[in-house]
């Protein structure tokens, strides 16, 4: 969902390895300049609240194959290993020059923080992460309803801020009953649970279990570095923005609360604690509304499925409200869709076609890519192209081939 943080207002380093860099995977390619652009290809007319990235498929749109609860977990995981509140959606990025403040490494440090000894204030004194004063069933809060966690991002939706409870929660767990009460133990086997899911769940669900045991089993082809792994901007920027197409326009918590928005159709819209209007965070969570994740994992009856990964973008992520981004900018900037483009074309990201032919995948023709949209004699940015790599029709369960491999390559081997 990627809102904006002011400088400063950024998460602890890890202390379990040193914050990198980005970088560019494909540092030869000539970049797709947003001034380049036709009109109807420019961010403002493809991200517009009614444009051709609006998600209008209805249940045709749906992905009963990867669970609902997968799309949060893929946040949960890029706030893991991504965090960047330098760069500028206005000006040109260098990212070379740009630190990630998380590490590649899939540690937790988005929970742990900086540990307690240097965050302590997320402990209890005795090793195990705190959670709400008024119960175990919200993150921990101050008075004026503001996370105290590893990562402010991580309270952006009320499902995300429930994951990163569960995570806490199994920390906790392992620390009382497999871990003998020893801090780095309980870390060491949390973190190993959470690696095994990324690998052996998350991934085989988005890209393939065949291309997944395919890199694992030949290595890399295009990811190298020479000693510390880096963060590269065709991947963060681009490629794991997959999943915002992979969000529903609402989701039903449990059975008793049911269902609402995730984000309100009104950037200022006021908030009802005793009522589920929306499913904003930054607020503390009810008892009542805590999510039930029957309805969000697994393969049961009842789990709702995540949206087709494609070019679509459900009206609440085409207006995102006050808590997501800056108040008082322009409407057309509250567009997460617009937000991404431009956040390609300030990184100097290349056209997703010639990414897709440096890597040896089919390279879509122009009819292909950009279908009924009119006007488009122009290669397509690589947030864009991303929602619709091979498979060919912007409708389809999973990104294969060339984005599909930079999913995997670009996370080390743990």
């Amino acid at each position: 969902m990627h809102g904006e943080y002011l400088r400063g207002h950024c998460p602890q380093k890890s202390v379990f390895g040193q914050p990198g860099r980005f970088g560019r995977m494909f540092p030869h390619l000539r970049s797709l300049k947003e001034s380049h652009l036709p009109q109807p290809a420019q961010p403002d007319a493809l991200g517009a609240a009614d444009g051709p990235m609006k998600d209008d498929l209805d249940d045709e749109g749906d992905n009963p194959g990867i669970p609902a609860g997968f799309t949060f977990f893929g946040q949960f995981v890029d706030h893991d290993i991504t965090f960047d509140p330098t760069s500028s959606l206005e000006s040109q990025n260098d990212p070379l020059a740009v630190r990630n403040f998380r590490i590649p490494m899939l540690e937790l440090d988005s929970v742990y923080g900086a540990g307690p000894a240097a965050q302590p204030y997320l402990y209890d004194g005795e090793g195990r992460l705190l959670t709400s004063a008024e119960g175990d069933h919200d993150i921990l809060r101050n008075h004026q309803g503001v996370a105290i966690i590893g990562d402010p991002r991580n309270d952006e939706n009320l499902i995300v801020s429930q994951m990163h409870l569960a995570f806490a929660k199994f920390h906790n767990q392992v620390f009382d009953q497999e871990a003998g009460q020893d801090f780095e133990e309980a870390q060491r086997l949390v973190r190993w649970h959470y690696q095994w899911v990324v690998l052996h769940d998350y991934l085989p669900r988005i890209c393939g279990q065949a291309r997944v045991d395919d890199i694992l089993e030949n290595g890399r082809r295009h990811y190298w570095f020479a000693e510390e792994p880096y963060m590269p901007v065709e991947f963060s920027v681009a490629a794991f923005r997959f999943g915002h197409g992979q969000v529903r326009a609402g989701y039903a918590i449990n059975e008793t609360a049911g269902g609402a928005r995730l984000f309100p159709s009104e950037a200022d819209a006021p908030r009802d604690a005793s009522e589920l209007v929306d499913l904003r965070g930054g607020a503390p969570v009810a008892k009542e509304h805590t999510v039930d994740w029957a309805g969000f994992l697994g393969d049961g009856e009842g789990v709702q499925p995540s949206r087709l990964i494609n070019t679509r973008l459900n009206e609440s992520l085409l207006f995102l409200p006050d808590s997501v981004v800056p108040a008082g900018i322009p409407d057309e900037a509250r567009s997460l869709a617009t937000r991404n483009l431009k956040r390609g074309a300030a990184f100097s990201l290349p056209s997703g076609q010639s990414v897709a032919a440096c890597m040896g995948a089919n390279v879509l023709s122009q009819d292909e890519l950009w279908g009924e949209v009119p006007g488009m004699p122009t290669p397509a940015p690589v947030p864009l192209r991303c929602g619709t790599t091979s498979c060919v029709r912007p409708r389809c369960v999973r990104p294969a081939n060339g984005w599909a491999r930079s999913a995997v390559r670009s996370l080390p081997k743990c």
